[in-house]
């Protein structure tokens, strides 16, 4: 045992002494500092100007209140050409009653063979390329408002500027009723 300690004594130069001392100071330092700083204590005046690069920021952490207006601005380009102007959209629309005539819209015609279900609506322009909408409602024929029953409808493309609506009682058989129709280009 003597023998050990001589040999350790030997090599105990104060080299060795400071270079221990040194590496656990080190890496207790920085075990202390994780310890014993609090969550979130180290902002933007502790770090120094160009200190934190690409390689220290989490992706997807930065929100646009976080970058610099002029970082900002230099990031937009020119503006690009003005593009072409899209279609207007027109709505068709009407009102037609039990009867099949039409009370409401700007339809051109409407024809309905009394006894069935089978409405013909006609607008001013072709309307085959449009989406159709028809719904079971209200209108008013002459001086009553007209109640449909309750039940479904059918809306399809008839030509190119009509559209053909079916009605339907509750148990599904055809049945005359008042509805809106709408075609949306």
């Amino acid at each position: 045992m003597t023998d050990l300690l001589t040999r350790a004594r030997a090599r105990l130069t104060y080299a060795n002494v400071v270079a221990s001392l040194a590496l656990f100071i080190a890496l207790g330092g920085t075990g202390y500092a994780a310890l014993a700083l609090p969550r979130d204590s180290v902002g933007a005046s502790q770090i120094k100007a160009r200190a934190v690069g690409t390689s220290e920021v989490r992706n997807k952490s930065l929100r646009l209140a976080d970058i610099s207006r002029s970082a900002r601005s230099s990031l937009r380009g020119e503006q690009g050409p003005v593009g072409p102007i899209g279609p207007t959209g027109a709505a068709f629309r009407a009102a037609i009653n039990s009867g099949g005539a039409k009370a409401l819209g700007n339809a051109t015609n409407s024809s309905h063979q009394g006894g069935t279900n089978v409405y013909s609506v006609e607008f001013g322009q072709d309307v085959s390329g449009c989406i159709y909408s028809a719904v079971l409602a209200a209108v008013q024929a002459g001086p009553v408002l007209e109640q449909p029953p309750a039940g479904r409808i059918t809306v399809a493309s008839g030509s190119d500027n009509k559209v053909v609506v079916k009605t339907f009682g509750a148990d599904g058989t055809p049945a005359e009723a008042p509805f809106h129709v709408t075609a949306s280009c």
